[in-house]
């Protein structure tokens, strides 16, 4: 029986799962949401298309826009009926386990998509990879890894790859994180930071400090508060790799800008 062109070791296994959950995690913490959806930050063209690949090779059906869409959309009408997958309307336990069905309902929706999705051009390699062939990625990736990693390691890992974006990423912040932890600002919706050291999920963690100040390529907002996230940002900046365009505290208790939302705002 063919057992790939390399054969991993249960180590090399989970460094190779650990590896794939943190590449999603930048491509969707840093660059989908913090750089296409708020513009907190803009990355040079190669990490772009990095991204933008990694994101078609292990996702099933999303793109660029549509996920910045629905994203910007939740902002505008956080734990509303409106809100494309809110847990205070649609309950916790929907969210994680068809979280990602609310997703694909909301972008199926021409409007919501033409509304919040202004700004986000599509060039050649959407009209003729990404978004042309959204579905085909995943497939392309599951072949590949059936070759390299052999039948039964590849499936494996592949599958939890394809798990990463839609539960542990979308369905915890969509879902737990507007559930669990505490909130250093008011808003008008249920967002909450989880947790105050932000690395498993890349500073997604701080989840009320995002709400409270969308544009902000820095989640962390007290002394002891930690942002994975924007350390990263920091360290491409350095590199000349990627440009933080704006960086806010907020002082507790400002509510007029605790309440301010990136969708549908100027220039986007």
């Amino acid at each position: 029986m063919f057992e790939g062109i390399i054969q991993l070791s249960p180590m090399g296994v989970g460094l190779t799962m650990a590896g794939s959950y943190i590449m999603t995690v930048f491509a969707s913490e840093l660059y989908l949401h913090r750089s296409r959806s708020h513009r907190a930050v803009t990355f040079h063209p190669v990490l772009c298309q990095l991204f933008r690949m990694w994101i078609w090779l292990t996702t099933y059906g999303v793109t660029a826009k549509t996920w910045v869409a629905v994203h910007r959309k939740h902002h505008a009408k956080c734990d509303t009926v409106e809100d494309p997958h809110s847990p205070r309307i649609h309950g916790l336990w929907t969210i994680l386990g068809k979280g990602t069905l609310l997703y694909r309902k909301a972008a199926r929706d021409a409007d919501l998509v033409k509304a919040y999705g202004v700004g986000i051009r599509e060039d050649w390699m959407d009209e003729h990879l990404y978004t042309r062939h959204r579905f085909r990625g995943a497939l392309v990736f599951l072949a590949l890894e059936l070759l390299v990693f052999g039948p039964v390691t590849g499936f494996m890992i592949w599958l939890f790859q394809l798990s990463i974006l839609p539960f542990w990423a979308s369905g915890f912040i969509n879902g737990i994180f507007h559930v669990v932890g505490y909130r250093n600002f008011d808003t008008k919706e249920d967002s909450r930071n989880f947790f105050p050291i932000g690395i498993l999920f890349g500073g997604a963690e701080l989840h009320n400090n995002h709400h409270a100040n969308p544009a902000s390529a820095k989640l962390s907002m007290k002394w002891w508060e930690f942002d994975s996230g924007y350390l990263v940002l920091r360290a491409l900046a350095f590199l000349r790799l990627a440009r933080i365009n704006h960086v806010g505290r907020l002082p507790a208790g400002d509510q007029s800008r605790a309440r301010r939302h990136a969708a549908g705002s100027a220039g986007q």
